[in-house]
């Protein structure tokens, strides 16, 4: 098991129950919105992503990078609508950053996904 890839996986994690915990809050407060359908079906499909970049599964880590992308930039939205919300936005910043990083950076990390994508 490589390392940063592991990191990351505990990374995406800390994303899914961020997702978990929201939609749990929408659904608890009885709000019907967006989020309490958007979160509930994004905890559950980081959560099978994260497993399968733990599994060396390239089309997983491309897929949770897209994700990351579009979170990335969804939360400057959340932040005009929800400006006291800036410590929260920052810390999912600060760990979609280190995510990305460790997935594509190092090199044992690429070579990870090659191995793993050459054996299944």
């Amino acid at each position: 098991m490589n390392r940063a890839v592991l990191v990351a996986v505990v990374g995406i994690g800390v994303h899914a129950f961020n997702h978990f915990t929201i939609g749990l809050q929408d659904v608890l407060g009885g709000q019907l919105s967006p989020g309490a359908i958007y979160h509930p079906v994004s905890f559950v499909l980081y959560t099978w992503l994260a497993l399968a970049v733990l599994d060396g599964k390239n089309w997983a880590r491309i897929t949770i990078s897209v994700l990351l992308l579009g979170q990335f930039a969804g939360r400057f939205f959340v932040l005009f609508a929800y400006p006291e919300a800036w410590p929260e936005l920052v810390g999912g910043w600060a760990v979609s950053l280190v995510v990305g990083w460790l997935l594509w950076v190092p090199q044992g990390a690429r070579a990870y996904f090659r191995k793993r994508e050459a054996v299944g």
